[in-house]
């Protein structure tokens, strides 16, 4: 009996990188799943190795871009039984721009996913959770959400806004016993990533080593924070941003020399 025996977990992004390890790592732990995202063929295979450890997966397409389809997402929960714990980690991260020639509509859809499709599941799915011992709700936000993020801007605004929204609803939630976290991942290698930067190995190189604890952080990474965020040892955690980023938000960049520049 694993420690979430019993509980229903919704996790959207679930097909690939952290989604996919968080799902995986309740379903281990006893949970049954609710499975979002907006491609079937790799919610399947999650929902496969899930229902090999003996739980339930539900798998329910879902285009977090679309308010409706949002809204189908959080009814399907209610009616199978209800949410214990909601992680909301679905995020669109538009190609590099600097913020003036952003177009409005990127800067909507940015905001709609990575913010409006999780305050729309919360709105609908906290009556229940409040009635449930433990119900928590844990956002998968970034530290580009704790300063500027020059040609990412549409991305770390609305992660900023996420991280603003969680210590707000863990104020209004906490009397009725719900919690609400964060992780703020640093930079981690999952397809959004590499999808996100040039075909560069300097670059890419960089990347992974620009924090104090050298080497890129994974997915699985961020599997213990959200099982302790989630579970009963975290009773007393709400509001909380966990940072999870190999050191790179705590260090104060120009306190060091810039990197040295290699010709070719």
């Amino acid at each position: 009996m694993g420690s979430f025996s019993g509980k229903r977990i919704l996790v959207t992004g679930a097909g690939r990188g952290i989604g996919r390890a968080i799902a995986l790592a309740f379903a281990t732990e006893g949970a049954d799943l609710i499975l979002a995202a907006r491609s079937t063929g790799e919610l399947d295979e999650v929902a496969g190795e899930a229902r090999a450890l003996g739980r339930k997966a539900d798998v329910v397409p879902t285009d977090l871009a679309d308010r409706s389809a949002v809204e189908a997402l959080a009814a399907h929960a209610l009616e199978t039984g209800g949410v214990d714990v909601m992680v909301s980690n679905a995020a669109f991260s538009p190609t590099p721009s600097p913020l003036l020639d952003l177009p409005m509509e990127t800067w909507l859809k940015t905001f709609q996913v990575n913010v409006g499709a999780a305050l729309i599941l919360v709105k609908a799915l906290a009556a229940d959770m409040t009635a449930r011992p433990g119900a928590n709700i844990i956002i998968v936000s970034s530290i580009r959400g704790l300063g500027g993020t020059p040609f990412g801007g549409a991305y770390g605004s609305s992660k900023a806004a996420l991280n603003q929204m969680v210590k707000t609803l863990a104020c209004e939630l906490g009397p009725q016993g719900v919690r609400v976290n964060a992780i703020l991942p640093g930079p981690v290698l999952t397809q959004m990533t590499t999808d996100y930067l040039p075909d560069d190995k300097a670059l890419f190189d960089y990347y992974g080593d620009i924090a104090p604890i050298k080497g890129w952080t994974k997915a699985e990474d961020m599997v213990a924070p959200a099982l302790f965020l989630a579970g009963s040892g975290a009773r007393k955690v709400t509001g909380h941003l966990l940072i999870v980023d190999g050191g790179l938000s705590a260090t104060n960049q120009d306190a060091f020399p810039p990197p040295k520049l290699v010709a070719g």
